[in-house]
């Protein structure tokens, strides 16, 4: 019987291939009512922490009971593992490579910063995804996300139980997630990715900045005096000037009206942020 909970595909597909539909294709085919909603097909291509952030700020903004299927895979067809996470935010098959770690954050009673594993937290349970029943076949070795995780996001619409599907694992692989660092007034932190628009999406939360008297944020060599409420709050702002305020999803961004930060600045993912505040 189908469930009527959405099927989100979050993957690094792009969309100018046909991946992306074949994985449709298939939910459609085992569940025709499937409701399907694609968070993002861009991710950058194997980059994990990007696709562990926008999984971990974007899964609460759906329904609860959803199912998410999270395919940014460079070891596909490796000795990883193929799982299904149930959690009280929702259903998630992916692989077993950290991209869920974003996910499974906020049942952890500390963050770990080293380390391969971790438990699998209180209130979740994790299974591979080894059952042939729910499979395609033969298992190509090089596109799971039309073999293993979209049959499986399509049986559980359908009803299946989590336990189902495979053995229970006990540990998952985490992937340590770069946290900024305060050094007395300084934070210093990171870009994780840049959006559609060229903004630079960093890892300092909102809440270390917000608030302050004063917030002065540094990045390649540009100050950015103030943050921002929006991207055109200052109509007096100098046209082409980078500005720094905290974004919908809670962290600190680099923004330029009408513009594009990513190019002008030339900035990327791992590149370093700062911003002193008193």
């Amino acid at each position: 019987m189908a469930t009527g909970r959405p099927i989100v595909l979050t993957t690094d597909f792009g969309l100018s291939d046909a991946y992306v539909g074949v994985m449709k294709g298939v939910i459609l085919g085992i569940n025709p009512s499937a409701t399907i909603v694609d968070l993002t097909h861009q991710v950058q291509p194997q980059n994990l922490v990007h696709a562990s952030f926008i999984l971990k700020t974007s899964h609460n903004f759906f329904p609860p009971g959803s199912i998410h299927v999270a395919v940014v895979d460079p070891g596909v067809g490796t000795s990883r593992k193929a799982i299904l996470l149930a959690s009280p935010a929702g259903t998630f098959v992916a692989p077993d490579n950290g991209i869920l770690s974003g996910v499974l954050e906020p049942f952890l009673n500390r963050h770990p910063i080293y380390g391969d594993t971790i438990p699998v937290p209180a209130g979740c349970a994790a299974y591979e995804l080894a059952n042939p029943d729910y499979q395609l076949h033969p298992v190509s070795s090089t596109f799971h996300g039309r073999d293993i995780f979209s049959p499986a996001a399509a049986h559980v619409s359908l009803g299946a139980a989590p336990e189902t599907f495979g053995p229970p694992l006990r540990e998952l692989v985490w992937l340590p997630f770069p946290q900024p660092v305060q050094d007395g007034q300084r934070i210093t932190g990171q870009v994780i990715y840049a959006d559609h628009f060229g903004n630079l999406v960093t890892n300092i939360p909102g809440t270390m900045v917000q608030g302050k008297d004063r917030a002065v944020a540094e990045f390649q060599s540009r100050r950015m005096e103030g943050l921002h409420r929006t991207f055109h709050q200052d109509p007096n702002h100098p046209a082409g000037e980078p500005v720094a305020l905290v974004g919908s999803n809670g962290y600190l961004e680099i923004a330029v009206p009408n513009g594009n930060a990513a190019s002008l600045l030339a900035g990327g993912a791992g590149d370093m942020v700062e911003v002193v505040t008193s």
